[in-house]
This record gives structure tokens, C-alpha cells and sequence, in this order.
């Protein structure tokens, strides 16, 4: 039976990775593409396809351009819809899990330092997360003022923190402490509470106000 045929009487969850590559992959020899492409990534898991963009994946042998752009595109689509079912299941930032599943798809993978602010409303529904600058800790977070130009801005009631460590460890450095500190503390002059920072990993995350740093 095609693999094809299997995908549709059975399930796509009945397919291997490979499999699912071959059913995405048009031309010919669909199936030693798909083969090709799993040998090329780093680790063979799947998952390292999030990590190559366009250019990475054209340089697999047999892709092809259109190929390449159609896994790109398919990876892209995977992200967002882990977003849209994290949306779902987990509508408030309560608890640093839930803030960490709804970012952790988009910056786990960054290969620089992200530090982004997520605006929630009085009761930690979120409003929307803004990307406020990239580049390390100290350049990230040496201007909160920032941070609270944009909670004003979408008149948010409470701010969390969430920046990545592209190393994949989330443990906080004695930069990240610090200047979360200066934030918090900042958030109290002006009104809007700094309730967490979440640090992303590979994966994992860590909660500076669990560890009791704020």
C-alpha cells in the first residue's frame, strides 16, 4: 500500500517522519529525498528542522528550491498552530508554565538573545507579547524604561519578562538577576507590576520569581 494511501485510510500518525517528508515532497524520488533530508539534519531528530531556514534546506541533495521552500513553509505552519493551541488551552499568563509554552516554539531555537514583554491585562490575560530589543542581557534590559513605554502604550496592568539563552540552559546568570531586579523595582514606582521574567532554554524554562528573585 502507498504511502499515501496508508495517510488517508489509517491516520497520519501512522506514518514515520520519513514517510510524512515523502508525502510533502513533490517530484520524483520522493521517498530517497525525504531519506536525504533526515540524514542531513544535525541530531537526524525532526525537530532540527526548525532550525534550518530556506538556504539550509536548498542545499540538501535532490530538494530542489520549490521543495525546500514548501518544508520551510510546513515547519512555519507547525509553530503557529502550537501557538494557536497554546492560545486555546492556556488563555491567562497565571503560571510561568503557561507562559513558557506560549513563547517556547518561537525562541527556543534563536541563536541570539531575545527580550521580549508580555502585557497582560488586571487579570494576567495576556494582550499581546512585543519583542523590545535582541542582543545580550545588559543590552536587552540596560533601558526599562522601554518596557513600560509599552505597557502604557496597550494600557496593561502587569508585565512579565521573557527572554531565551541560545546555549539551551535557562539558569539565570548574576546579569539576569540583577537587571530584573532594576526592572521590578522599576514596575513599582510606576504602577505596573514586573510578576515573573521566564529565561527559555532548549525546552526548558526558568522562573526568576520561583526562585525567589523577585
Amino acid at each position: 500500500m502507498k504511502v499515501r494511501e496508508r495517510m488517508a485510510l489509517y491516520g497520519a500518525e501512522t506514518l514515520s517522519n520519513r514517510e510524512l517528508l515523502s508525502v510533502l515532497l513533490g517530484g520524483v524520488n520522493t521517498n530517497q529525498v525525504a531519506q536525504n533530508v533526515m540524514d542531513s539534519l544535525p541530531h537526524k531528530n525532526i525537530y532540527d528542522l526548525s532550525e534550518l531556514d530556506v538556504l539550509d534546506l536548498n542545499k540538501i541533495d535532490g530538494i530542489g528550491k520549490r521543495n525546500a521552500e514548501i518544508l520551510y513553509a510546513a515547519v512555519e505552519l507547525g509553530r503557529r498552530l502550537h501557538k494557536e493551541r497554546v492560545k486555546l488551552h492556556a488563555p491567562d499568563f497565571s503560571t510561568p508554565r503557561a507562559v513558557a509554552d506560549y513563547v517556547m516554539e518561537d525562541m527556543r531555537c534563536l541563536t541570539q538573545e531575545e527580550f521580549r514583554a508580555a502585557l497582560l491585562t488586571c487579570k494576567n490575560q495576556l494582550i499581546t507579547v512585543k519583542t523590545l530589543t535582541k542582543g545580550t542581557i545588559n543590552a536587552s534590559l540596560a533601558k526599562s524604561r522601554e518596557v513600560f513605554k509599552m505597557a502604557l502604550q496597550y494600557n496593561a496592568a502587569a508585565v512579565i519578562l521573557v527572554h531565551n539563552h541560545p546555549s539551551g540552559d535557562p539558569a539565570p546568570s548574576r546579569d539576569d538577576i540583577n537587571v530584573t531586579q532594576k526592572i521590578f523595582q522599576a514596575g513599582q514606582v510606576m504602577e505596573i507590576p514586573v510578576l515573573d521574567h521566564i529565561i527559555i532554554g532548549d525546552g526548558t524554562f526558568t522562573s526568576l520569581c520561583e526562585l525567589g528573585y523577585i
